[in-house]
């Protein structure tokens, strides 16, 4: 396993982080709880194989992950190499002191009495600042970090990317957390800019959350790989970044350790792999874009359709080629009524498309091409 220095802390962690958000389950009844046993065995999987990064989260597994961390690293021998990082989920502070007793729950529950790190959870540059209008959680965290209850400070991020630099340069945080695949290079640029200010990047999606567990058109002869090594290019991907300090896969059991362990272990792309793949992306984008550029302005809908989401999964599909991802997640959307389907051609959308895309009629396509299942 390779190791890094986790910007300025000094902390030592391997490249491959263990995100707790998805631990086995077992089943009670007609309902789905975690699986104690199981969930320490794949936690103790991972640090026999040298994992010691380990990223929680308050809502994470119905909330019970984090008493499932405690129990494994109770049983640790060697628990102090283990780095522990927690968040202050914002979907739980309404007023003043949220933060501070989200945080003696979640020690508790860890049964800890201190965090490596911890961070402002899923956070953009307006709702950051309007929780702690609201509830004071930037003084709380603060106040925890000089009573030493928390080392580090840090934020996960999600929001445009000019933002996260801006949330850097306010100065007190030492990690952040963002998106980043080979799919989704948006966050580039502010990566780089916070890692030259020495604040430690760690990357959640590097897999894209199953859209890349399977190769898109062209690179399957382009790199001579196939679906089996999907989530190792991934991953691999991520590793060649330099600025990247961990990367987190969500790990449900021994097996996706193993195999999440061994393509970290074989280290970043060459070179030419690298060109190879991001050309071969940059294009793609290019084919994407020409249909839709994400900007929302024809939202919302008066009936309901998710314009954008639509014909990002027909990109997905017809673009990509990553069939079964789009079908899936069409799907859903037709489950909530938020599909193609749903369009009435009123026409609302169109004098706020600034791409001029003929929506209806594009939606009409999205809808033969999605509407399968």
């Amino acid at each position: 396993m390779e190791y890094r220095t986790l910007g300025k802390t000094g902390y030592s962690v391997s490249r491959l982080g263990f995100g707790a958000m998805r631990l086995p389950e077992t089943t009670i009844g007609d309902k789905k709880y975690l699986d104690f046993d199981r969930g320490v065995e794949v936690l103790h999987s991972a640090f026999r194989l040298g994992v010691n990064y380990v990223d929680l989260g308050f809502l994470y597994c119905s909330e019970e992950s984090e008493l499932v961390v405690g129990r494994a690293l109770r049983s640790w021998l060697e628990r102090d190499r283990i780095i522990v990082t927690d968040k202050a989920t914002k979907f739980r502070m309404s007023k003043p002191g949220d933060l501070r007793r989200m945080l003696e729950h979640q020690l508790h529950k860890l049964d800890r009495s201190w965090l490596h790190f911890y961070l402002f959870h899923g956070v953009g540059w307006d709702n950051f600042h309007d929780i702690d209008e609201k509830t004071g959680w930037v003084a709380d965290m603060l106040q925890a970090h000089d009573e030493g209850l928390v080392k580090h400070l840090g934020f996960s991020f999600h929001d445009d990317p000019q933002r996260m630099i801006d949330l850097v340069d306010l100065g007190w945080a030492e990690l952040v957390l963002c998106q980043y695949n080979y799919l989704d290079r948006r966050n580039e640029a502010a990566i780089e800019y916070a890692a030259s200010k020495g604040v430690a990047v760690t990357v959640m999606g590097p897999v894209g959350g199953g859209r890349l567990s399977v190769i898109p058109k062209g690179l399957d002869g382009a790199l001579g790989i196939d679906d089996t090594r999907a989530a190792e290019l991934a991953l691999r991907f991520v590793a060649s970044n330099p600025n990247v300090d961990v990367a987190l896969s969500g790990l449900g059991s021994v097996e996706m350790v193993q195999q999440n362990v061994a393509a970290m272990d074989k280290g970043p792309l060459s070179p030419a792999e690298l060109a190879t793949l991001t050309s071969l992306m940059d294009r793609y984008a290019e084919l994407a874009n020409l249909y839709c550029t994400g900007c929302e302005y024809c939202l919302p809908c008066p009936n309901g359709v998710n314009i954008p989401r639509c014909f990002e999964l027909y990109n997905y599909q017809h673009v990509y080629g990553l069939e079964e991802y789009a079908l899936d997640q069409y799907a859903r959307l037709a489950r909530a009524d938020h599909d193609a389907s749903q369009c009435a051609e009123c026409e609302t959308c169109l004098d706020r498309c600034p791409q001029n895309i003929p929506i209806p009629e594009q939606l009409k396509q999205v809808a033969e091409a999605l509407g399968q299942r």
